[in-house]
């Protein structure tokens, strides 16, 4: 049995119909219950029934992301990060504070991302490590893992 509650929502999910059906009918003689039927897409996740089980993607919330970022039209590359580049403090110049801002939004949008890509997570540690002060070298780093993701 697996139950997500987010604010005044729940996702109830088990191995067996039966399960399910009796979890909802004990809290329907508790609270009121409004049952939205089959799980389709919940915080930014979509979610596909298939015969063994689920799938989960972010397919949609990347595409999000990537308009988000002015970059729907970017040029894909095969790997997040530069094998050759070591980022650290003191390389590139400070960003400015809405530019900082928005560095951290979307880096955060990432780490988010990484829940169905861990592909990226390394990357994606790499730049949130970057958080306090991001120069222009941190934020070209974040437009290439934006880069593999299209």
């Amino acid at each position: 049995m697996f139950i997500l509650v987010y604010v005044d929502d729940i996702i109830v999910a088990s191995s067996t119909e039966k399960a399910t059906a009796a979890l909802l009918q004990d809290l329907r003689e508790e609270f009121a219950l409004k049952d939205l039927g089959d799980l389709h897409y919940f915080l930014g996740i979509e979610v596909s029934k298939v015969r063994d089980g689920i799938v989960l993607s972010q397919g949609k919330y990347a595409n999000e992301l990537l308009q988000r970022a002015g970059m729907t039209q970017c040029k894909p590359v095969s790997t997040p990060l530069s094998t050759s580049e070591k980022l650290s403090l003191h390389d590139g110049v400070l960003l400015g504070p809405e530019d900082a801002t928005e560095y951290r939004s979307i880096v955060g949008a990432l780490q988010y991302l990484t829940l169905t890509r861990p592909d990226i997570a390394f990357s994606v540690n790499k730049i949130c490590q970057f958080l306090h002060a991001p120069t222009t070298v941190h934020w070209t780093a974040v437009k290439r893992i934006l880069r593999y993701i299209k």
